[in-house]
């Protein structure tokens, strides 16, 4: 009984300081979370008072690198008679070229796609004072009004998804984000 318990111990032994390096090691290589920035521009109460709904859970934030651009993204869920609305709020940095240009090919990427040809899709584009716009959606796929404002090597972009009958116009996501961005 003894002899077992002892063996285990010298293998924990041989083990352990080697797992404790390693662990030691992944702490200083993994980067620490960072807290959102696109978290603190929009109150959820301004969210909700805008959209419609309430939330069952605090917004949900992230911050991350990776080559090419650094995204800080907010999220939270509207609910309420009847519609579901994922709301995001992003940040986007460090682009290699101009974020009005990043908005603008992934705009006329989105405005070309044939699906909006079809019964039932909506194709929205707009301004809302300096944020660009575009609404999209089919019936029975999530749809989206994004509106984006471009900041140098980058851009702040509100996204409401929802049923393609129940989203929030161009001018009430244009409105959010031009509040966000105030905030910045």
């Amino acid at each position: 009984m003894l002899r077992p318990a002892r063996a285990s111990f010298g293998c924990l032994r041989r083990t352990g300081a080697p797992l404790a390096a390693l662990v030691t090691a992944l702490i200083r290589v993994l980067p620490a979370q960072q807290v959102s920035a696109a978290c603190r521009v929009l109150q959820v109460t301004e969210l909700q008072a805008a959209i419609g709904g309430k939330t069952s859970t605090t917004p949900s934030g992230s911050s991350q690198s990776v080559p090419g651009m650094t995204l800080d993204e907010c999220s939270v869920v509207l609910s309420g008679a009847g519609a579901k609305h994922p709301v995001s709020v992003r940040i986007v940095t460090n682009l290699s070229m101009d974020g009005a240009q990043a908005i603008t090919i992934r705009n006329t990427g989105t405005a070309s796609e044939p699906q909006w040809k079809v019964a039932g899709a909506r194709l929205e584009q707009g301004k809302v004072g300096n944020a660009i716009c575009i609404l999209t959606g089919r019936p029975h796929v999530a749809s989206h009004t994004v509106c984006s404002i471009p900041r140098g090597k980058g851009y702040v972009e509100v996204d409401v998804i929802g049923s393609v009958d129940d989203l929030p116009s161009i001018a009430t996501v244009g409105a959010l984000l031009q509040k966000a961005v105030t905030r910045l």
